[in-house]
């Protein structure tokens, strides 16, 4: 766990950077003048275009008419959002690593395999959000590629049954959110007992 110690805090520092970067160009997009006004190999085109891939999706969910600076707004608030759920993820990801490792040489193999199977729930777990994140974004089975159709081959199977069992509720799939939270209280489970 020794080097857990060490890894995670380079990690979060490097995150926590780009993550601040990539706010700062956001917020410098949110002051702009339209795209119109700029010379097209002027630096302020430039940071428009490296932004894009963040500002025009979030653009194309909201309703017609809707500014550039409300998407940038939003960009924000996802950038940081993306950024907590990305660190929550690799924390649990390499202490599960490194806990399983280190069951293994200590020899503790109940350990081990608790280690083990919270990996395996957080990697599932993972799996449900960008599930989640692709249904709002509009991203179908085959529209990212190969990603997109592992994520829903892999989460499908579990998230029919919860379709089966929920009702509906206008339209709205609530099977991914329901899933989610179990995931939340199986891996609680598991470091209750098996940790």
């Amino acid at each position: 766990m020794e080097a857990f110690s060490i890894v995670r805090p380079l990690l979060h520092t490097t995150v926590q950077y780009v993550t601040i970067a990539l706010i700062l160009l956001l917020v410098v997009r949110l002051f702009m003048p339209p795209r119109t006004q700029l010379g097209t190999e002027s630096l302020l085109s430039r940071l428009s275009r490296l932004t894009d891939p963040i500002v025009l999706p979030i653009h194309s969910m909201l309703p017609y008419g809707t500014s550039l600076a409300v998407a940038a707004i939003l960009s924000i608030f996802a950038a940081m959002l993306v950024a907590y759920f990305f660190l929550g993820i690799v924390d649990d990801l390499l202490a599960s690593l490194f806990g399983f490792l280190g069951g293994l040489m200590a020899g503790a193999p109940i350990q081990a395999l608790g280690y083990l199977m919270y990996g395996a729930v957080s990697i599932f777990t993972t799996l449900v959000i960008l599930r989640i994140l692709f249904s709002w974004i509009r991203v179908g089975y085959n529209a990212g590629g190969k990603i997109t159709r592992f994520v829903y081959d892999t989460t499908e199977p579990i998230l029919a049954i919860f379709r089966g069992l929920l009702p509906s509720f206008g339209g709205i799939d609530f099977s991914p959110i329901v899933l989610f939270f179990l995931l939340g209280f199986v891996k609680n489970a598991i470091r209750s007992l098996l940790l």
